[in-house]
């Protein structure tokens, strides 16, 4: 598995992303904004995905993940 890893030197803070995409519906959560982070996309793909968010879903398929959400830890 490879975990991307992202440095923002004018931040100074360093994302470490999941192996795979990670998808989270946000309607059981009472928010008004959702952060979309692009690392590889192409314009396509970042259209599609921009579409599926806006209408509150999540990604679906084998190169996407809810992380822990739905799972005891």
């Amino acid at each position: 598995m490879k975990f991307p890893i992202l440095p923002d030197p004018i931040q100074t803070v360093t994302t470490v992303y999941n192996s795979k995409i990670s998808s989270i519906s946000p309607k059981p959560f009472a928010i008004n904004s959702t952060r979309v982070d692009i690392l590889e996309e192409n314009i396509e793909e970042i259209n599609t995905v921009l579409q599926i968010v806006k209408r509150g879903n999540r990604l679906e398929g084998t190169v996407f993940t809810n992380g822990n959400l739905n799972r005891d830890i």
